[in-house]
This record gives C-alpha cells, sequence and structure tokens, in this order.
C-alpha cells in the first residue's frame, strides 16, 4: 500500500476567546484578549498528519483576501503542495469564532466563507492528487455532495477512505459504503443512528449500528471516557490519557491526522488507535488549534512517559 496520505477539507481563521463561563442570550460578559490561530477541520488534520512525519497533501479552497493568502504561505511552508491550494475569488476565507470557558470546554461557530465551494469538479481538476494515495481523510465542513464524490473517487484509487462526520449532520445512506473508517465523536454517532447514549453498554450497539449501514471500522471518540472501536471481527475499549485539559477544540482533529499517519505506515490497529488517543489527548493541552497539534518527537515523548505502544 502507498503511503501517501490525501486530506480534502476546510482551512479557517480561528478567532478565539476565553470566556469565565458560557453565557445566556442576550447577556454581555468580558473575555481575555482575542487570539488567532489557523483552523479548520481539513486543515487542522492535515497538519497534524504531516507534523507525525505523514507524506500529506491537502485540498482546499482559501478566500482571495488577506487571510487566504496568509494561510497559502503559512501551508506551503510547513510542506503541503500550493497546486492543491485552491482560491476562490468571490467568496471570504472562512472563519471560526471559538469561545473557551476555564473546564477548556468549547463553543464554535464557522462561517464556511470559500470552504462551501469546493466542489467535485475542483477535484477533478486535480488529478494527479488522487493518484496513487494510500488513506484518504475528509469531513462535514465542506459541501456533501463534494465529500461523497471525492470519497467514491478515493476508492476507485483503492484508498482506504476516512470520515470524521463532523460537524454533526444526517448523511444519505448510500454514503457509508465508500467509508472504510468512520470516526465521530459520541454525539455525532447518536446523530447518525438514532439510539440515545445513555449508559456505556449502548455503545457497542451505536457502533453495531453504524458497522450494518454500510462503513467497515468504527471509531467512537469519547474525550475524557477514552474511545471505542469496532469492525467485523474486533471490539477494543481505550481509556484516555490523563492530562490537564486547556482547550479541546482540536483533539479530534489531532486524533484523526495521527490514525491517517499510522494506518499509511500499516500499523496493527491496536497500536494506531493509541498512537491516535495520545495525539488527541496531547492536543488538548495547548490553546488553539494548530498550535496544539504535537510533533512527532513530543508525542513519542508522551507516549514513552505515559506508556508505550
Amino acid at each position: 500500500m502507498s503511503n501517501r496520505i490525501l486530506v480534502l477539507g476546510s482551512s479557517n481563521l480561528d478567532l478565539i476567546l476565553r470566556i469565565p463561563r458560557f453565557h445566556n442570550p442576550g447577556e454581555t460578559i468580558t473575555g481575555q484578549n482575542l487570539v488567532t490561530a489557523f483552523g479548520g477541520k481539513g486543515a487542522n488534520q492535515a497538519i497534524s498528519a504531516k507534523r507525525l512525519g505523514g507524506n500529506v497533501a491537502f485540498i482546499t479552497k482559501l478566500g482571495n483576501d488577506q487571510y487566504g493568502e496568509s494561510y497559502r504561505q503559512y501551508l506551503i511552508k510547513n510542506g503541503l503542495n500550493a497546486k492543491c491550494l485552491l482560491e476562490d475569488k468571490k467568496l471570504p476565507t472562512g472563519v471560526a469564532l471559538i469561545e473557551i470557558n476555564p473546564k477548556g470546554e468549547n463553543r464554535i461557530i464557522v462561517s464556511p466563507g470559500a470552504n462551501g465551494a469546493l466542489t467535485g469538479e475542483d477535484l477533478k481538476s486535480l488529478p494527479a492528487a488522487l493518484r496513487g494515495i494510500g488513506v484518504f481523510v475528509t469531513q462535514l465542513e465542506i459541501p456533501l455532495t463534494t465529500v461523497k464524490t471525492a470519497l467514491k473517487m478515493a476508492r476507485k484509487n483503492k484508498a482506504i477512505t476516512l470520515l470524521n462526520p463532523s460537524p454533526a449532520s444526517l448523511l444519505p445512506s448510500e454514503l457509508f459504503a465508500s467509508v472504510d473508517f468512520l470516526i465521530p465523536n459520541e454525539w455525532e454517532a447518536q446523530l447518525l443512528t438514532g439510539i440515545r447514549m445513555k449508559k456505556r453498554g449502548d455503545i457497542p450497539k451505536i457502533a453495531g449500528r453504524l458497522l450494518r449501514m454500510g462503513v467497515k471500522n468504527v471509531g467512537i471518540t469519547l474525550g475524557p471516557k477514552g474511545l471505542f472501536f469496532k469492525n467485523a471481527k474486533e471490539e477494543i475499549w481505550m481509556e484516555a490519557f490523563q492530562v490537564k485539559v486547556v482547550d479541546t477544540t482540536a483533539a479530534g482533529d489531532a486524533f484523526m491526522g495521527a490514525l491517517a499517519c499510522a494506518l499509511s505506515e500499516g500499523q496493527p490497529i491496536q497500536q494506531t488507535l493509541k498512537f491516535a488517543n495520545a495525539a488527541g489527548a496531547l492536543a488538548t493541552t495547548k490553546l488553539g488549534a494548530q498550535p496544539s497539534l504535537p510533533l512527532k518527537k513530543d508525542l513519542e515523548g508522551f507516549l514513552r512517559k505515559h506508556g508505550k505502544i
């Protein structure tokens, strides 16, 4: 299998405010000084895999504005191919407004901008990007029609396909057959299946429903409760690493990037999940999306300290 990873998805400028608490409608509160950082689920996952040593390409669409130009230069500096960084002449670069409370919990509002103009035709204009890939990764901050087209194209190229169904959304049933690894969090998993998670024993039922819907492997991330993985042959419960949480914003994206990286290297599933689980935990210890994504040496050091693979 090729070790090439292709990530398709969003790029946003994140505007981050630390606040004392989530406030009520009509209420004004005072937050700390505004912090700006590069984000967007697609870019986060691409940078995550790249920092962990992956052979990564990233297809995204930016606006023809100051944010877009600075983001483009940043992505190129981080080793991503400029030919895959598309530009929309009319729409602005995507923006995310992020509130973070003292527990590290967040509330996020996304304005898609140019992300919403990323189309299947854009993908077809970049045939070299999909040729010879081993792992394909995407999410739902770009149009669903584009996601569906991309998954089918990746499957035709014999790539392992990963879908992070975030932001939470109902999905057409035919899409699941194109997904090898579906990685929802607990809320996304409940929405996709219609099964309420009332107790721990409901989690395997939800994963089983997702398998019957057509995906090959399901990994449900459970935040501080760890994760649950299931396919036709095995079930794996994995506890979360205990860390001091600062900001949970990019934990899921760090997990996805690490998962893609380990799969591209042909690692066994138990090792792959532990590697991804550790990346997600380590990402919660710093403020911001991409500033929190760990380097390979840092993640290896974390694993040596907290339990080897």
